[in-house]
């Protein structure tokens, strides 16, 4: 799969890896923060002198920038960096796309190689180039003008909607922007619905199960998903790990949100909240403020919904995954997100996880033959959307969310300064009106990218066939970037590595039925406790730091 799957799924691990970065390192203090190469002695050398924001003239503008993004489209980005070129003719903007498969080493490499060629990167899956500092700090840039909207830089971006607060005292730095929305939700084949006599689609669980057993009936592959290594950490199957547990776990944030004394509390929003798990944004960070330390803290002492061996909770969330995952095609743990794509785009699965993207990519890959491995292309059929079907039983919480975030993860190398103002105005161009039309047109003419989902930009005009596309996606709440024990447990150790591997390893024997829940859940909570010392030097706190959690833990090297 090439044109249209390569560039779909480019949104889907942006929009995935954000929630790593949101969850994995737990630096809620460096902002809407990610991760990815940058610098060596000499770049390291140059970061104290770190342009301060001072925007050039555009006539005065020379350089050159590289885009090195993660497996998106050439020809979008060729037709922004030529819109720019013509504006700044003293100006070169090379188009290096990098393969979405491997982006992370390749990003680590160029690091440890010197000083990166690449200047236009996403920074969300190397968490510690992310804690090193090692991009650009878009956030003082924000207070000026833009050029191209002669307004502050800010007031281009619902900021609000990208979950930054520019008051916050935590948001030390800010060394990516995400302007895009997605969320997660389900794409189906109604033609195959409709031969198994199926006529509405799930709002609970239960239908849905119901709904692939008259399908499995009917000779029809009911779920096709990605579910290799990769995917079960930071794709579409670990989507749904981290989706589901949420309803079992709401009151989670009673556990971790920042008390009067804790280094962490926001008076003007904390002094204000309660509880409530009838309210799926109740717990959004513009609501409540968190504690790191308290979660972890529960996740070392087994408290309440951080507790996995013994708890009929996660028992219960595990075996309606199982249950779920049955109806995937065999073998689907070794299966890639291109095949998964593959059989529905094909007509051999009956649904699938997506994103909104697909609205526009769906139609594109139906017309495009070099999408499947039939030269004579494929045979187009109806499909639509349904939201996360809710669990229910005994122990939820509240009705199904789902993963709707800001993507995109958009950052800069750290270089000179005068390679950062270059840089940031390139970035201040694409996020007015008149670069967005830009990106906007290219992406609506392109056969191989599609717009993920709603632009969190100002003052920029959408055509009438994505207003009407994005206003049909309901938001049902987002479970993303929260400190809660989907996002900290379901799919490994706050997405430290070493039990991210043991988890797959454990899971995988789960669903092939080699063990059985109670022996998944031991298993892996004592993997937890082995590896918990461990994660928490990865990301430079130590053990003590936990006795006293209202107390900030001092800046470890």
């Amino acid at each position: 799969m090439q044109h249209g799957q390569k560039a779909k799924w480019l949104s889907v691990l942006a929009g995935s890896a954000l929630l790593v970065s949101a969850c994995s390192n737990g630096n809620e203090g460096k902002g809407a923060a990610n991760a990815s190469p940058s610098a060596s002695p000499e770049a390291t050398a140059s970061q104290s002198s770190q342009a301060s924001p001072q925007t050039q003239p555009a006539d005065t503008l020379k350089g050159n920038i590289r885009i090195s993004l993660r497996g998106q489209s050439a020809e979008v980005w060729g037709k922004v960096a030529a819109s720019y070129e013509a504006l700044h003719p003293g100006v070169k903007v090379n188009v290096d796309i990098k393969p979405a498969e491997g982006y992370r080493d390749w990003l680590q490499a160029q690091y440890a190689a010197g000083v990166p060629e690449a200047d236009f990167v996403q920074t969300n899956e190397n968490a510690d180039l992310t804690e090193a500092q090692k991009f650009v700090d878009f956030k003082p840039w924000l207070e000026k003008e833009n050029p191209y909207t002669n307004k502050a830089w800010k007031d281009s971006f619902n900021l609000a909607g990208m979950g930054i607060n520019l008051e916050d005292p935590k948001l030390d730095v800010i060394q990516s922007l995400s302007y895009e929305s997605v969320q997660i939700l389900w794409m189906y084949n109604k033609e195959l619905f409709a031969k198994a006599g199926i006529t509405e689609t799930p709002k609970t669980f239960n239908e849905l199960i119901d709904i692939y057993k008259k399908l499995q009936a009917s000779g029809i592959t009911p779920f096709a998903i990605g579910a290799n290594a990769l995917s079960l950490w930071s794709g579409q199957a670990g989507w749904l790990m981290r989706i589901y547990p949420d309803q079992y776990f709401r009151n989670y944030i009673e556990l971790v949100r920042s008390q009067p004394q804790d280094y962490t509390y926001l008076p003007d929003i904390d002094d204000k909240w309660s509880y409530d798990a009838a309210d799926s944004y109740n717990d959004a960070k513009v609501n409540v403020s968190t504690n790191e330390l308290r979660m972890l803290k529960a996740v070392k002492d087994h408290t309440g919904p951080y507790k996995l061996e013994g708890n009929p909770a996660w028992r219960e969330v595990f075996e309606n995954l199982r249950t779920l995952f049955g109806y995937a095609p065999e073998g689907f743990l070794g299966m890639t997100e291109d095949q998964a794509y593959k059989l529905f785009l094909t007509g051999k699965a009956a649904t699938m996880v997506a994103l909104p993207s697909s609205y526009w990519q769906l139609p594109k890959d139906f017309a495009d033959a070099q999408s499947t491995s039939d030269k004579a292309g494929i045979k187009p059929f109806e499909f639509g959307y349904f939201g996360m079907p809710s669990m229910e039983g005994p122990n939820v919480q509240a009705p199904a969310r789902t993963i709707h975030i800001y993507t995109g993860a958009y950052g800069f190398v750290k270089k000179d300064a005068e390679q950062t103002a270059l840089d940031m105005d390139f970035m201040m161009y694409l996020t007015s009106p008149q670069g967005y039309k830009v990106y906007l047109e290219a992406v609506q003419n392109s056969k191989d990218a599609s717009l993920s989902g709603a632009p969190l930009l100002n003052d920029i005009e959408l055509p009438d066939e994505m207003k009407k596309a994005f206003s049909s996606f309901e938001a049902i709440g987002n479970s993303e970037g929260l400190p809660s024990p989907g996002n900290v447990l379901s799919r490994g150790l706050y997405d430290y590595q070493p039990s991210v591997q043991s988890f797959v390893g454990l899971i995988s024997k789960y669903f092939y039925n080699k063990i059985t829940v109670d022996e998944f859940l031991t298993q892996y909570q004592a993997d937890i406790d082995k590896k918990f010392p461990e994660m928490m030097k990865q990301y430079k706190k130590e053990m003590s730091d936990l006795d006293n959690p209202e107390r900030k833990p001092p800046v470890r090297e």
